[in-house]
């Protein structure tokens, strides 16, 4: 997942908002990232063969600064959409809040 992913508006491998995302992903359990890789992608698992092959491949772009925004994904892109905090712990909290609040588009 870390090795594969693509960066877009501002965002690179650099950047401390993308540093401090992989640093909490890299500390979370696994019910944790399966969680946070189904809200980026609507899949639990990685891809049979490996995030190389993930279609399209897995993205982070940058969001609207504010830190009261909560991240967001578009699973049919593969993408997240995380605001650039500053602050690793702001990160962590909202990503997981974001994740865990089982919010979503159901088609009725």
């Amino acid at each position: 997942w870390r090795r594969h992913p693509r960066y877009a508006s501002g965002y690179d491998d650099a950047h401390p908002a993308v540093v401090a995302f992989w640093e909490v992903v890299a500390e979370m359990g696994p019910q944790e990232r399966a969680a946070t890789l189904r809200f980026a992608t609507s899949s639990p698992r990685p891809p049979l063969l490996g995030f190389q092959w993930l279609q399209p491949p897995f993205c982070i772009q940058m969001a609207t600064a504010q830190d009261a925004r909560l991240p967001t994904s578009a699973t049919c892109m593969n993408l997240l959409k995380l605001p650039p905090y500053q602050d690793k712990e702001l990160l962590r909290s909202k990503l997981l809040y974001a994740v865990n609040a089982g919010c979503g588009f159901e088609l009725s």
